[in-house]
């Protein structure tokens, strides 16, 4: 097989064009990528209304700022689990494995807290924000004990 300066070219063209697409597709994802991909992961597909992604996005961020990934690393999480690359994450440092793990784990937390997803009637029922709620234990004892 012999290549060609003209193959050559093409290819080392195909490779910029490539780079530059995957970059503008990694600077294009937002918060709510990362969150709606990561839940996804673990949940399956989402059924829940942009708005309500936005404001449990927002309201995690208040609650937790230091949960979040990096700009560049949550980009980068975010591509892989859009194209089912989440075994890469084994070659990232162990520092950002940490991260993402900790990230992922806070998130679930947070989505069982923030939306009604435990409390829907069935799977195709909606998914939305309700916010953070008091405790709703009955048997709960929340006056303080005088000692």
């Amino acid at each position: 097989m012999k290549i060609t300066r003209r193959t050559a070219l093409a290819i080392v063209a195909g490779g910029i064009a490539s780079t530059g697409i995957a970059a503008a597709a990694v600077s294009s994802f937002s918060d709510e990528d990362l969150v709606r991909v990561t839940l996804e992961k673990y949940f399956g597909p989402l059924n829940m209304r942009i708005e309500h992604l936005q404001q449990f996005v927002l309201e995690f961020q208040n609650r937790n700022p230091w949960i979040f990934p990096s700009d560049r690393l949550a980009d980068a999480m975010t591509l892989l689990e859009t194209v089912k690359l989440d075994k890469a994450r084994e070659f990232l440092p162990s520092q950002r494995q940490q991260d993402v793990g900790n990230f992922e784990r806070w998130v679930i937390a947070e989505f069982h807290m923030l939306t009604d997803y435990a409390w829907r009637s069935s799977p195709s029922d909606p998914i939305r924000f309700t916010g953070w709620h008091p405790c709703t234990n009955p048997f709960a004892n929340l006056e303080q004990q005088n000692a």
